[in-house]
Parts: C-alpha cells; structure tokens; sequence
C-alpha cells in the first residue's frame, strides 16, 4: 500500500490488477459468502480494506443497506473503475457507499465502527511493521461485537521477502507462520483463530475483540465446504 505497488496501467484491466481475471467472479462469490455465512447483514456496517476494483464491493454494496459499505483502497483509479463498471452509478446514488484512498494502515478516518472487517489478499503482500500497525487499527475501529475476517500465506521465515524489511510488494508475496500472527492479534487486542474456508492459495482467519463472538467449533466445521472450481 505504499509507492512499491506497481503503477495501475502496467495492467491492462481492473480486474487483472487485483488478481487473476478469471478468478474475479468465484473470488467475489467466495468472499461474499464466507461474510453472509459468518454473519454479516444488510443493516451491518462492512469495511472492505484493500477493496481495489470492488471485486466483493459489487455484490456487498447492492446488499447492505445505504451507507452501510466503507472501502479503503490507494489506488483512486481501481476504484473510479469499479464503480464505473461493475458497480454503476445507480447503485452509488442508491446505497452511498464511502471510500478513502490512504495507504497507511490505518481505518480510523470515517470516524465509524465496523460490524465487519475483510482483507482479502492484502496481508500476503504487507510486512510485519504495516500489518501490525493494522491490526491495531482494526481493533480500535471494530464494534465490541465485530469480527475481522482476512486471509495470510503461511510459510517458514524467509518464504518471499523477509517480512521485516518490507512495506508493500506486489506481486510479490511474505508469508507467515501463525503462531507470530497469534502473536500480533494478541498485541492488538484481538483473538484470532484459523478459518476453514477454501481458498486456492492463502488462509482464512477470524478475529474479534471478544472471543464469544468467533464461531463455535461446529460452525467452523460447516464451513470446511469442497472448494470452488477456481479455474474457469
């Protein structure tokens, strides 16, 4: 989320910038579900952090109620041209939803509370200082009874860059092992635990300031469902 993202025209698309193209709909889907599934409705209040082209913005801003869809994203671009074409400005007019472009880690500035938080592939990306500074800042943002719900690349020290010495890379990956991600929730003030949910590269996990808030043993194994079909 620094100037180390590289420039939006050295992709082509929207859609290519925030991952592979034809992921883009099961990643929405995905994404989607797993918040429906673990809670999220239309009167809640949904941070999307590193919402990029509103991948799950198209599907979470028709759902939720008007004002109830905050996106932050550095790149002003990816957004102007999610809305413009996968969004519409219908849906916009309709629903509000709220942006901001910083790319300091930080979710404070709407002045708001978050039913729920989602990063989805942005921590695999992000190194140790700017991640722990996120956590932070999401529990400082998170209702008493809101969940964070992000994935990471787990891998041993020295999987991708060293993660201490990186900010942003992309598309380069870090990876980390989860008992420093325990650490640093834990830092935080928060409580994270694994997710089962499919995804074809990283790892799901949920966090909350009150661990009653987290799924129970037997939702958590709902959730281990046969993974999409990822590949179109």
């Amino acid at each position: 989320m620094t100037d180390a993202r590289p420039p939006l025209d050295a992709y082509s698309h929207h859609r290519a910038f925030v991952g592979q193209p034809q992921r883009y709909d099961l990643a929405a889907g995905s994404q989607f579900s797993l918040l429906f599934l673990l809670g999220l409705r239309e009167h809640h209040k949904l941070l999307d952090f590193g919402c990029g082209s509103l991948r799950l913005g198209r599907l979470a801003i028709p759902y939720l109620k008007s004002g109830g869809y905050f996106g932050i994203e550095p790149e002003a671009r990816l957004v102007e041209e999610g809305l413009a074409h996968e969004v519409g400005q219908d849906a916009v007019a309709l629903k509000s939803p709220r942006f901001m472009h910083n790319a300091d880690y930080r979710v404070d500035g709407f002045g708001e509370t978050f039913d729920f938080i989602v990063a989805q592939s942005v921590f695999s990306h992000t190194g140790q200082e700017p991640l722990r500074r996120a956590l932070k800042s999401f529990a400082g943002s998170l209702s008493p009874t809101g969940m964070v719900v992000a994935n990471w690349l787990l891998g041993p020290p020295g999987y991708g860059p060293p993660s201490e010495s990186v900010d942003w890379v992309y598309p380069e990956c870090v990876a980390y092992m989860p008992d420093r991600l325990q650490r640093w929730a834990e830092e935080a003030g928060l409580v994270l635990r694994p997710c089962p949910w499919p995804h074809p590269e990283l790892h799901w996990f949920v966090l909350a300031k009150d661990p009653t808030v987290l799924p129970d043993l037997e939702t958590m194994k709902a959730l281990r469902v046969a993974p999409p079909a990822w590949r179109s």
